[in-house]
């Protein structure tokens, strides 16, 4: 027996809060509240769940450390960036799991505190 729906919940609900906090502020919101992204897919939705379990796993006062940690163990994995670290979306302030990674930190934290069923 796995614990397989009670990992899939948890996972809705960062989603859910991340949706309440980040994509509800996100730029490339369009005009009617859906994600506007066209020509590529937002970051967060596609690694959720690694972004999620490492944000909780670090503990830390300070973002920096927090940003150190996607930049070595999400951003590697991330087709975006280039091979040699660089990457033009994050650069551009267009990544947005960088750009708001305060935002989505708070939306991890949120769901974290929160009563395990």
């Amino acid at each position: 027996m796995t614990n397989e729906p009670t990992v899939d919940a948890r996972y809705h609900a960062y989603w859910d809060a991340i949706q309440e906090r980040v994509c509800a502020v996100c730029l490339d919101q369009a005009d009617d509240g859906s994600c506007g992204l066209k020509r590529r897919t937002c970051a967060l939705g596609v690694l959720l769940p690694r972004v999620a379990e490492l944000l909780s796993r670090v503990q830390s006062t300070r973002m920096d450390d927090y940003e150190a940690a996607v930049r070595s163990e999400i951003c590697p994995g991330c087709a975006e960036q280039a091979p040699d670290g660089t990457c033009a979306v994050r650069g551009q302030a267009s990544c947005a799991l960088y750009a708001y990674l305060p935002l989505v930190l708070e939306a991890v934290e949120d769901v974290n505190e929160r009563p395990r069923a």
